[in-house]
């Protein structure tokens, strides 16, 4: 794996692992009963970003998992625009989703 493919992948996981430090320790909790979703809902999303990672960097699973990662950005995308949400907040989740896009299109095309 090339120094360009690595750092990129690098980048994504320390993104989400940050944030599911964040859900299962609780502090994304006040933001997502804000937002009107349940700590239920939050940790199934840590969940679902667990496994996702691990598809992400599992051979031969990459592009099912930058898919799963994919569409968890996009979910957070909408909640953070839907609930008009700083410019400051909503710029790492676009940036992650750029990159997993990026990943992803490497993945099919390689």
């Amino acid at each position: 794996m090339g120094l360009l493919v690595l750092i990129p992948k690098a980048l994504i996981a320390v993104v989400f692992i940050g944030a599911v430090i964040q859900k299962l320790n609780g502090k994304a909790a006040p933001n997502w009963e804000r937002w009107g979703f349940s700590r239920r809902a939050m940790y199934a999303t840590g969940a679902a970003e667990v496994l996702g990672l691990l598809l992400f960097w599992w051979p031969g699973l990459e592009p099912i998992g930058a898919a799963v990662l994919a569409l968890l950005m996009l979910g957070a995308l909408a909640t953070l625009v839907k609930n008009r949400e700083a410019a400051a907040h909503v710029a790492l989740p676009a940036l992650t989703l750029i990159l997993v896009l990026i990943q992803l299109y490497q993945s099919l095309v390689a």
